[in-house]
């Protein structure tokens, strides 16, 4: 079963200047992207909010450690909190291939400028469907490699 774990940022400035609309649109567009692909292979969202601290977010990374994983967020508290904690990055470093951050809100903060997530893979909310897409598409590849 393809599985994709999306973490909410759920953060006060979450809360601001439309950034509600574009999660609530994400999550349906996710929503019936589950529903449509459930018809012909089996294929799972599963949803988690995050506090925005470093100590939320270490707790969620057990849950979606090896697993294909969008985080919805505007970058401010991976900025503020999560620059300094080890298990963060190395998080992001062991996920490079299978984690994207996605940039909601017009005032969001590009995190791939810091040089502790310069490797981490960075969309804006508009690309969602393409990411999906580029993520079980690799998954589909390593599994093939692994059947040779």
């Amino acid at each position: 079963m393809k599985e994709l774990c999306v973490i909410v940022d759920v953060s006060g400035s979450m809360y601001v200047m439309g950034k509600p609309l574009i999660i609530g649109g994400i999550l349906q567009t996710l929503s019936a992207l589950e529903k449509m692909v459930n018809e012909a292979n089996s294929f799972s969202v599963v949803k988690m909010q995050w506090d925005g601290s470093e100590a939320g977010f270490e707790a969620l990374i057990e849950k979606c450690d090896k697993k294909n994983s969008l985080l919805l967020t505007d970058g401010y508290s991976l900025s503020d909190s999560c620059r300094k904690s080890r298990v963060i990055k190395n998080f992001f470093e062991d996920s490079k291939d299978s984690l994207y951050v996605v940039l909601c809100g017009g005032d969001a903060l590009d995190i791939s400028s810091h040089r502790e997530f310069s490797r981490v893979n960075v969309v804006h909310a508009e690309d969602i469907l393409k990411v999906v897409e580029i993520l079980f598409a690799k998954q589909e590849c390593s599994a093939e490699e692994e059947g040779w």
